[in-house]
């Protein structure tokens, strides 16, 4: 009876030994959740001061001062180093009472709703150094609300809503991660400071944006799939140099070269 016992613990002995081997040579999953965080937080960087870039360009598309950045696109048609962006915009103007008004001249406007759209594509270096590229599509609404202290303009507040569907691939040394995303982007009380000239960048306000990612995952042997939704909050301070915050990190913001770095 004790031999059979015995037998019998010995062969479940080995079929556990078997099963811990069969675990121990599966494949390791090619989903890093740590890349994909901060994959999403360049490509929304990105995303995000392209809208800054647009909002600047509904000023100067409106014949509101905004003044060039050099080496920036502003949110105009045309190409930024190997990135190419084109803009469809329409507007209406309102008075102090809301009432539509011809937005030429501008001294009686005070809100400028600009419905703006947009095509294009992108190539940049990600904060964890492999490179992007990807196309872009993307629609949105923007209310500009002149702020006046007596006759004196003295700021502009930007509002509004952009919603968007984006296709990035990022390619690493041995893996190639390629997001499907439905970003939706909020502008909140995004405020420039006057003149222009002295101010490039808002002051206060910020940027927040949604995005859901369908991330595919590819070496040569193989391809896993995952999806995810993320929030993306950038703050601005006057400065081109902002705060991105995604999943409890803080990461600078270029809003210039519209470049995501130092995520911690």
């Amino acid at each position: 009876m004790r031999s059979r016992t015995a037998l019998r613990l010995a062969a479940a002995a080995g079929l556990l030994g078997l099963c811990a081997c069969s675990e121990s040579t599966a494949p390791a999953s090619l989903i890093d959740q740590t890349t994909l965080t901060t994959d999403v937080a360049s490509s929304s960087g990105d995303a995000i001061a392209l809208d800054v870039s647009a909002i600047r360009g509904n000023d100067s598309a409106a014949t509101l001062s905004a003044p060039a950045i050099a080496g920036a696109s502003l949110g105009e048609s045309g190409v930024l180093g190997q990135d190419s962006v084109i803009y469809v915009r329409s507007r209406t103007c309102f008075d102090a009472t809301g009432t539509t008004v011809n937005c030429v001249p501008l001294s009686a406007v005070r809100k400028i709703a600009t419905h703006w759209s947009f095509t294009g594509f992108r190539n940049d270096t990600a904060e964890n150094g492999a490179t992007f590229s990807g196309n872009l599509h993307r629609v949105a609404d923007d209310t500009l609300t002149r702020n006046f202290t007596g006759a004196s303009e003295t700021s502009r507040t930007h509002g509004g809503v952009a919603n968007g569907s984006d296709t990035t691939s990022f390619v690493g040394p041995s893996v190639t991660r390629t997001h499907d995303e439905t970003g939706s982007d909020s502008v909140e009380a995004v405020t420039w400071n006057l003149p222009r000239a002295s101010n490039l960048y808002p002051a206060s306000g910020k940027v927040v944006r949604w995005v859901a990612v369908h991330a595919t995952f590819t070496n040569a042997n193989r391809s896993q799939t995952t999806d995810v939704t993320k929030r993306i909050e950038v703050d601005f301070n006057g400065t081109g140099n902002v705060t991105l915050l995604i999943d409890g990190k803080t990461c600078n913001l270029n809003l210039l070269t519209r470049h995501v770095s130092n995520c911690q």
